[in-house]
């Protein structure tokens, strides 16, 4: 295995924050990103002992922090791969949040909610249906937080009430977009633990509607701040989205 000369001199370099435990988001982006993208990843600290609710406040306290993991490697932009902390600040805050992110590290920051819902706009979305791998108490969160946005959940389709975001197969989630009704504009599934783009490829085989997964957008927002046209496997993954791109 030999390094490409895109690997070594890439035309931009790109961050992303990643829970301690999530084993998908650094696959996924990786994958998605045009090769000339250097993606370089920082890991939240561990949080013994703690709820999945506990662990989604504090992590808002440590945005800022690992944002100085990176420490000179110059960033053409920074995702939070994280959705579960964005719910309870609603898009308002979360949209500010990452307004003082982005002032504090010089370049742009987004979490992984708010590039779903800049893909939303350039896609100009209005009725969405949540694929959702949360509990019940969190995905009525994010149900809260889409409506906040100003669109319309018309379905939620759930698929696990334990939380098991990290261990999901992909049958499963194939399972649960066939459940998902036709009459939307965009499918959305927040979680960048789940492994996500080989069921969206699934998906699309028999329905042409926009599957916005937290990875998926995760990558376009950041392919988009780098000015870098669509990978390949972007483009087979979301062609709508990726033609946004120009």
């Amino acid at each position: 295995m030999t390094l490409s000369e895109d690997l070594l001199n890439p035309t931009a370099r790109v961050g992303v924050l990643v829970p301690p435990a999530n084993p998908t988001v650094e696959l996924e982006l990786r994958f998605l990103l045009s090769e000339t993208i250097a993606l370089h990843a920082a890991r939240f600290p561990v949080m013994p002992n703690t709820t999945l609710d506990e662990r989604n406040q504090a992590y808002l306290d440590h945005y800022e922090p690992c944002l100085g993991a990176f420490g000179a490697i110059r960033l053409a932009a920074t995702i939070v791969g994280l959705t579960g902390p964005s719910y309870r600040l609603l898009p308002q805050g979360d949209v500010e949040q990452c307004r003082r992110l982005t002032a504090a590290k010089g370049a742009p920051v987004a979490t992984a909610s708010l590039a779903i819902l800049d893909a939303l706009s350039a896609l100009k979305a209005k009725r969405i249906a949540l694929v959702s791998p949360y509990p019940e108490w969190l995905t009525s969160k994010a149900a809260a937080f889409w409506e906040a946005a100003g669109y319309k959940v018309a379905q939620v389709v759930t698929i696990s009430e334990e939380f098991r975001a990290y261990e999901l197969t992909t049958s499963e989630v194939v399972s649960a977009l066939s459940r998902v009704n036709p009459d939307i504009d965009a499918v959305v599934m927040s979680g960048t633990g789940m492994l996500s783009v080989p069921a969206g490829l699934e998906a699309a085989k028999t329905s042409d509607l926009p599957f916005l997964s937290s990875n998926l957008c995760s990558a376009w927002w950041l392919q988009r701040e780098t000015g870098i046209p669509a990978s390949e496997n972007l483009t087979r993954c979301a062609p709508r989205l990726a033609a946004c791109l120009g």
